[in-house]
């Protein structure tokens, strides 16, 4: 019997109404439009726009308005731009005349550093700012912003404003005390489905209540509730899982996981956080960025995240609803046990995983194992 909500149900009250606030907000910046945050009654509104997906019409209207515009970044991209002492985010005055080109360089979304020339005084992001960086990440944005800060003194007029274009507004209290992704999910579907390492297979649905992300459990056998299952925490990564890229050990990870289920039961949770939660499209500039010769981590932070963006609290969410509390992990990451052990889930016995090293993925695998505490493989270069 599934612990999770079923189809058709979900919140009700202030809080589904904020959710739904945050969700349009953020498919509002993948589509190019700007959003509106407030830190509060009677404050002045934030108007925010993404990099990434920023037309020139979009930046004439920003022009258009009146306030000075500012680039807001993460302290990971202030620092890999030499603002070594950055350790939050900062909103940073622009020329005039800038472009979106240039815009989107200083913004790591095109290739190159960028003009730092168009970069005037830096000021400390406020609420609404850092709510309007974590919507760009949620919604799988390079996460670096166009903003104006609309005063309070003409709320009215403002107000007026945003009606007439029709721009989205949200309190930052929204976003900062949204659900975090995975938190919350719906059981959707299931059904048998036999593979060709094990024909006794089925695969259970689940869905983000909050967002569209979908992730899936595939349970091998019949693994028994009553004592602890071998389990494998896997995020999705199109290129190594499906095209067998050699720059990971992603997809070797994942044939020798599901040999290892096959063949003892347990189940493989199949995570939609590709690139450690950043998107495919950041993480094939990360490796951009890698072949210039920035490691995977130096590489994310240069984009703006941090070295790990996944929350594997849904993969919690799913092993509880799949009554499985007690389990054996098949990981080398230790973050992963302690984010379960956080959820509730007692990790009884850690299972190595190792994958063969090549010479396009020995300095990533080292760089998990020196910078982000991976335990080592045993594994040899090819």
């Amino acid at each position: 019997m599934s612990r999770l909500p079923s189809p058709g149900t979900g919140r009700s009250g202030a809080g589904d109404l904020a959710a739904i606030r945050v969700d349009r907000a953020r498919a509002e910046l993948r589509q190019g439009r700007a959003v509106a945050l407030q830190d509060g009654p009677g404050a002045g509104w934030l108007l925010a726009a993404a990099v990434e997906t920023l037309s020139p019409q979009r930046l004439h209207d920003f022009v258009q308005i009146g306030p000075p515009l500012q680039l807001l970044l993460t302290a990971e991209r202030l620092q890999a731009m030499g603002w070594s002492q950055a350790s939050t985010p900062r909103a940073l005055r622009l020329a005039a005349g800038v472009t979106v080109a240039q815009l989107q360089a200083l913004g790591a979304v095109l290739p190159g550093g960028g003009d730092k020339a168009l970069l005037g005084e830096a000021s400390v992001a406020d609420t609404a700012m850092e709510a309007a960086l974590m919507l760009a990440k949620r919604a799988r944005l390079t996460p670096a912003l166009l903003v104006a800060e609309l005063p309070a003194t003409a709320t009215t007029a403002w107000d007026a404003w945003l009606d007439d274009r029709l721009v989205h507004r949200l309190p930052a209290a929204d976003v900062a005390g949204a659900a975090p992704p995975g938190s919350a999910l719906r059981r959707v579907s299931d059904a048998h489905v036999p593979i060709a390492a094990n024909e006794q297979c089925t695969l259970v649905l689940y869905r983000e209540i909050d967002g569209d992300a979908e992730h899936v459990a595939i349970v091998f056998g019949r693994p028994a509730a009553d004592a602890p299952v071998a389990v494998r925490l896997h995020s999705a990564c199109l290129t190594g899982d499906l095209l067998g890229s050699l720059r990971c050990d992603c997809g070797d990870q994942l044939r020798r996981a599901v040999d290892h289920l096959a063949q003892e039961g347990g189940v493989l949770l199949y995570l939609a956080q590709e690139g450690r939660g950043t998107g495919l499209a950041n993480k094939l500039r990360a490796y951009r960025l890698q072949d210039a010769g920035l490691d995977t981590l130096q590489a994310d932070r240069h984009l703006g995240f941090r070295a790990d963006e996944r929350d594997f609290r849904a993969a919690a969410a799913m092993l509880r609803d799949l009554g499985h509390e007690r389990i054996n992990l098949l990981t080398n990451n230790p973050h992963k046990i302690a984010a379960l052990h956080d959820a509730g889930i007692e990790v009884v016995q850690r299972l190595p995983l190792s994958a063969p090293l090549n010479s396009y993925n020995t300095r990533y695998v080292q760089t998990k194992q020196d910078h982000a505490g991976h335990f080592p493989s045993d594994e040899q270069l090819d």
